[in-house]
């Protein structure tokens, strides 16, 4: 039996049921790479519009991730995914039917990203309260591969679905929510205790110096995810608009994506592992400048999956990397609220990205949006390396 193969079999067996649902429900990610065009094709809303009703997701998103790490210290995290799921499909039905205005549709989606962002940092303390140690690291990144197994086939059914109607898209996503939730309620019992009245102690949120570490770690990686949030807008319009390209190039994007980090994620893993984490993020965002380079150079379909496998280097070690060192450094009481504030600042660039860069496209054009998505990981990769110097200089 091989190393890597003693290693999967050592996880805990009570991860099956997140990592099967987390599949299913990622599968289901048919609306996110065609919603840009949706919203401005189907229902004729101009970019500038979209990128808000985009942006209004990001604060979904954003209000999510605060309330489903609440809720998953408060109420265990199997409860809190079950309620996330609910409420990710309520916002689907909706945002798939005929709304009557942009405000409509934004409280809609809105409403499907709150569900979408409860369920990540619930998730992560899941994987957190049944691993230590090094086997930690690989529970996140066998989590991470199960995330992009799914969304590497989701576009590409998405697109032969958007080719036929778009409202098949939103059909699909309910439909492999409910399968998820099938699967997390089949797990038994809770990954931690919940406790209660006299025997629930107060919670340790004092800003210590390790708790100003985490959080000043976790709010650097913003530049490090921020250009994937804007990847998410701008692809879709990039192959539509300027390429005039297949809708299912869009998917091919995502499937190299996910091809790289099956094949390449447990090997990456290992390679990192022990390894600083500060330096680690520091590579992740010249990873992604590198990766977008190429597209600005090349602005062609081929450069466009070049320069996806680049970038996705970076992903995978920000992904890996970030919810391993807020994991090992926090208490379980309130490591659900902690592994939020990674998928805060996701959140936050979900919302920034599609205005800024909505805005930039109409007033600047595609070459100057290449721009800011290069310049900003880079700024990320700064952050980490002089904080990865100030340390070296402080120890010694």
């Amino acid at each position: 039996m091989s190393s890597l193969h003693r290693r999967l079999r050592s996880l805990p067996r009570g991860l099956l049921p997140l990592y099967a649902g987390t599949i299913a429900t990622r599968l289901g990610t048919f609306v996110v790479p065609y919603l840009t065009l949706y919203l401005s094709q189907d229902r004729g809303l101009s970019l500038s519009v979209t990128g808000r009703i985009i942006a209004a997701g990001g604060v979904g998103l954003l209000l999510g991730n605060l309330a489903g790490g609440w809720l998953a210290d408060r109420v265990g995290r199997k409860t809190a995914l079950l309620f996330a799921l609910v409420i990710n499909a309520a916002g689907m039905v909706l945002l798939g039917s005929g709304l009557p205005s942009a405000t409509a549709y934004a409280l809609a989606l809105a409403l499907a990203s709150v569900g979408g962002g409860m369920y990540t940092p619930a998730a992560n303390a899941w994987i957190a309260d049944l691993t230590e140690g090094a086997g930690r690291q690989l529970a996140y990144t066998v989590n991470y591969i199960c995330i992009n197994v799914g969304m590497g086939l989701g576009p590409l059914l998405g697109g032969m679905l958007a080719a036929a109607s778009f409202h098949w898209l939103f059909i699909g996503d309910v439909a492999t929510t409910a399968v998820c939730a099938a699967f997390i309620a089949s797990a038994s019992g809770r990954t931690r205790r919940v406790r209660s009245g006299h025997d629930a102690p107060a919670p340790s949120m004092k800003l210590s110096p390790t708790t100003l570490a985490v959080l000043a770690f976790c709010s650097a990686s913003f530049f490090i995810i921020a250009p994937l949030m804007g990847l998410e807008y701008a692809v879709p319009l990039f192959v539509g608009t300027v390429l005039h390209e297949p809708l299912v190039l869009v998917g091919l994007v995502y499937t190299v994506n996910a091809t790289c980090i099956l094949l390449l994620g447990l090997p990456l893993e290992r390679a990192v592992a022990g390894r600083d984490p500060l330096l680690m993020m520091a590579l992740a965002g010249v990873l992604w400048a590198m990766g977008l380079s190429v597209l600005a150079v090349g602005l062609s379909a081929s450069a466009l999956l070049l320069c996806t496998f680049l970038w996705t280097l970076g992903e995978m070690l920000g992904s890996v990397v970030v919810p391993t060192f807020v994991a090992n450094r926090v208490d379980e009481d309130v490591r659900g609220r902690f592994l939020a504030v990674p998928d805060a600042m996701r959140s936050l660039a979900a919302i920034v990205a599609p205005i800024a860069l909505g805005l930039v496209w109409e007033r600047q054009g595609f070459g100057t949006v290449l721009a800011v998505l290069i310049a900003t990981p880079l700024i990320g990769s700064a952050l980490y390396g002089v904080a990865w110097a100030i340390r070296g200089r402080s120890a010694r």
